[in-house]
């Protein structure tokens, strides 16, 4: 839980990376601790209401961090602060990342400025306007006679499995994602595509969306680049799976529930 603090309180990156005063319990910088850094800020702002109204900056890699913080990544904010902190995090994380990324024009090369009250960035040599970047993938728990389509990727750690999932190209509805990801990377076709639900995931600026499918032909044949293996897995004989931040471990748990067969 969030110790309860009256001084505003600031989801505070160095290097990537969230400072906290404390672990347990959970306590945030508030204005003062930033303030006594004397660090200047690269990017910085304060999130809606509806995201916590949290102030958040970016203290340069080389500035010293404010006395008795410590980094912590953002993935484990979750366990650390529940979910509602780590969707303000991830947001705060998205815009700081948008913002370093898009500080000159891609058409002109001049300085980008705020713009449409902050939700965007203006040239002011050429008009050119850039949002915040969303990146759309697809995310699917795929059955076949009860049993999981489970994979390892190459990037994953070792033993872990999961669900498989890739970016939305240009000029594909969700559902042609959603086949040709799975053809693509275990040769397989599938049938009956539903919409689970959606998530937010910062890493560093995606949107997954969640489906259900069933197998319709061919068999198992991972591509060896993103897959280096891949199966079909009863409840019984589960590896290991991701933990439960992420829509593909509810996925899994939708799957075990016995809701998906």
């Amino acid at each position: 839980m969030i110790e309860d603090t009256p001084a505003r309180r600031w989801l505070l990156f160095q290097n990537d990376l969230v400072l906290v005063k404390s672990r347990s319990p959970l306590v945030l910088p508030t204005d003062e601790d930033v303030a006594s850094t004397g660090a200047d800020l690269a990017f910085q702002g304060v999130l809606s209401p509806g995201r916590g109204g949290f102030a958040w900056g970016e203290i340069p890699g080389d500035e010293q961090a404010p006395a008795g913080c410590e980094p912590v990544g953002l993935r484990e904010i979750w366990g650390l602060g529940g979910e509602a902190l780590f969707q303000a995090a991830g947001t705060a994380f998205q815009m700081m990342d948008w913002r370093r990324n898009c500080r000159f024009c891609p058409r002109c090369a001049a300085r980008m400025i705020p713009a449409d009250e902050g939700r965007a960035y203006g040239c002011p040599e050429c008009d050119y306007v850039s949002y915040p970047v969303l990146s759309p993938a697809v995310i699917v728990a795929v059955v076949r006679d009860g049993k999981l389509l489970l994979a390892h990727g190459t990037r994953f750690p070792s033993g872990r499995y999961s669900v498989l999932a890739g970016f939305v190209e240009p000029g594909e509805s969700l559902e042609e994602a959603v086949e040709r990801e799975l053809f693509e990377e275990v040769g397989i076709r599938v049938r009956d595509i539903r919409y689970f639900g959606s998530q937010p995931w910062p890493f560093p600026h995606s949107l997954m969306l969640g489906f259900t499918a069933r197998w319709a032909e061919g068999e198992l044949m991972p591509d060896g680049v993103e897959i280096g293996d891949a199966g079909w897995f009863t409840p019984e004989d589960m590896p290991e799976i991701p933990p439960s931040i992420s829509i593909s471990r509810r996925l899994i748990d939708h799957w075990l529930s016995g809701a998906l067969s």
